[in-house]
């Protein structure tokens, strides 16, 4: 089922929780510059079972284990073409395997940032043109799209020349696809490289028809409940929240360093559902379990 079909046909819905998370709750070591796409790489039955286990969970929508699998990060570590593109195919049949024609599948997509795996989709610490934008973004696109996944998430983007290249550059390009926008935001509620929240409010507002859903992600809930004074559910896109559990990373040792509260999103849910919010999930140190109890608030 398509996302935009979905959201006319049932809201609001529950979105996964944490890959990553949920991946070293079952054992696997992610300390790597690849991240979640290490065991994509190397142990992918592990990622088939998280997906399911989220599909236990309730989740309405399920986002595939390609946010840090860009052509860029894999050829960097050496490995052929071919065996890229098997690494794509076997991201698409977990997550296919895992879901039921009553599910959207939604291939994710990381920032710029993620690749560089130094922290900096929380800074939006680096510079690139538009067409080298377009560059890093089209390859895992195209690659997921021949594979039959037709709608995306660009999330955890930090920066603001990022965003106006996805809505402006690279969004346009595509013309049977849907494509939603998640950002990071600080503990104020703006945009992780600075920028004010109410001028990317006013610049998003103005572009619904390229992204006709837009949220925050792996963020504290302090900040996103910050980013919703700033004007986040007053936008005339589907709103959607898949906050972090609020702990620390440490992108130089791959760890984190304090411990996160989940609890303060399920807390959160019924007021978001208020404020108009049609998708609810979560993103780091969030569990299949948290998907459940957000699963059971919403349908409460």
């Amino acid at each position: 089922m398509r996302l935009l079909e979905k959201l006319e046909d049932q809201s609001p819905l529950v979105l996964d929780g944490g890959l990553a998370t949920t991946l070293e709750q079952a054992g696997c070591n992610l300390n790597s510059s690849l991240w979640s796409s290490e065991v994509l790489k190397n142990n992918p039955v592990k990622i088939k079972e998280a997906h399911q286990a989220f599909t236990d969970a309730g989740a309405d929508i399920l986002l595939t284990s390609t946010y840090q699998a860009s052509y860029q990060t894999f050829s960097d570590i050496g490995l052929k073409d071919i065996e890229i593109e098997q690494l794509f195919t076997t991201a698409v049949g977990q997550i296919m395997e895992s879901t039921a024609s009553t599910q959207v599948i939604v291939g994710s997509l990381g920032p710029y940032g993620a690749y560089l795996s130094d922290g900096s989709e929380y800074t939006g610490d680096y510079e690139l043109s538009y067409e080298d934008y377009f560059k890093f973004h089209r390859a895992r696109i195209d690659a997921l799209i021949t594979r039959g996944i037709h709608d995306f998430v660009f999330e955890t983007v930090p920066k603001f020349e990022e965003v106006k290249a996805i809505v402006e550059y690279i969004v346009p390009y595509y013309k049977n696809q849907t494509f939603w926008l998640s950002v990071t935001v600080d503990d104020f509620g703006n945009l992780s490289d600075g920028t004010n929240f109410e001028d990317l409010c006013e610049y998003i507002k103005k572009h619904k028809e390229e992204i006709p859903i837009f949220g925050i992600n792996c963020s504290s809930v302090v900040g996103v409940n910050q980013a919703i004074d700033k004007g986040l559910t007053s936008l005339p896109q589907t709103i959607a929240l898949y906050p972090n559990g609020g702990a620390q990373y440490n992108a130089e040792t791959k760890q984190w360093e304090s411990k996160g509260d989940s609890h303060l999103i399920i807390e959160q849910v019924s007021k978001w559902l208020k404020q108009g919010v049609k998708i609810i999930g979560g993103c780091c140190q969030t569990t299949p379990e948290d998907i459940k109890n957000i699963h059971v608030k919403i349908n409460a």
